[in-house]
């Protein structure tokens, strides 16, 4: 109750300058909607830009487009703005691996809820499967680095400390002769394997082969490449602790 959902690009606000107060956002098609409150979730979308090995493209995430016209009100209200990019794996089809040679991990069998309100949690869990890179894999990774952008000098933002691509594994830790991936399902109700700990921005061919060198995905299809994505961002020192 007392929730609707509506489906646009903001790209303003609605500003009251004489009390200093917000009340309500512009949509890219014209609609205003007025509020005391708005939250912006901006997540990767703000002139975001995905990247494929030579392949370019406005969107926040493949397939979605990013969202324009709102950075240029932060900025003009003086908000310190930057870049950051971040990125995530290819996709695989479930039905295409091998799970015969990958390690199997369960869930844990004492489940405990995040919430003090909830006494358990009913539903059935997914497992996961382990496997990992080799000598092969790298070397594909090695020979095809130049056509990273992550390498190539087009990434400007800045990446996340803790979850480096797989070019930044290869490049970083030279004495590793294999890393670990951990393969998820995406879903109850999809095919799709997550490629957990093999985050790339190389081109699609080099991704094939790349996976395809994997002990169980030696047949592995994908259905979505992984890719880097740069986006813009407020800096979080100049939100109050309450994040207002």
């Amino acid at each position: 109750d007392n929730l609707d959902l509506f489906q646009d690009t903001v790209v303003d606000f609605i500003l009251n300058s004489m009390r200093n107060e917000i009340e309500g956002v512009v949509t890219e098609r014209g609609n205003k909607f007025r509020s005391s409150v708005v939250v912006l979730t901006t997540g990767t979308f703000l002139r975001g830009k995905i990247f494929i090995g030579e392949y370019r493209a406005d969107m926040g995430r493949l397939a979605e487009f990013s969202a324009y016209g709102l950075d240029k009100t932060l900025l003009s209200l003086g908000f310190e703005m930057g870049r950051l990019k971040t990125g995530t794996p290819a996709r695989i089809h479930k039905k295409s691996v091998d799970f015969s040679k990958t390690e199997v991990q369960f869930g844990d069998s004492d489940i405990i809820p995040f919430s003090f309100s909830n006494g358990k949690l009913d539903k059935s869990q997914l497992s996961c499967y382990v496997t990992y890179t080799n000598k092969k894999t790298h070397e594909i990774i090695s020979k095809n680095m130049h056509l990273s952008p992550l390498y190539s000098g087009e990434i400007v933002g800045n990446g996340p400390r803790y979850c480096p691509s797989i070019e930044d594994k290869i490049v970083k830790f030279k004495d590793r002769d294999r890393h670990q991936i951990f393969i998820e399902p995406e879903g109850f109700n999809t095919e799709e394997m997550y490629l957990n700990g093999l985050s790339s921005s190389l081109p699609e061919d080099v991704q094939q082969k790349l996976i395809n060198s994997i002990e169980g995905l030696e047949h592995a299809v994908i259905t979505r490449p992984g890719y880097a994505v740069e986006y813009d961002y407020i800096n979080p020192i100049e939100l109050y602790p309450n994040l207002e």
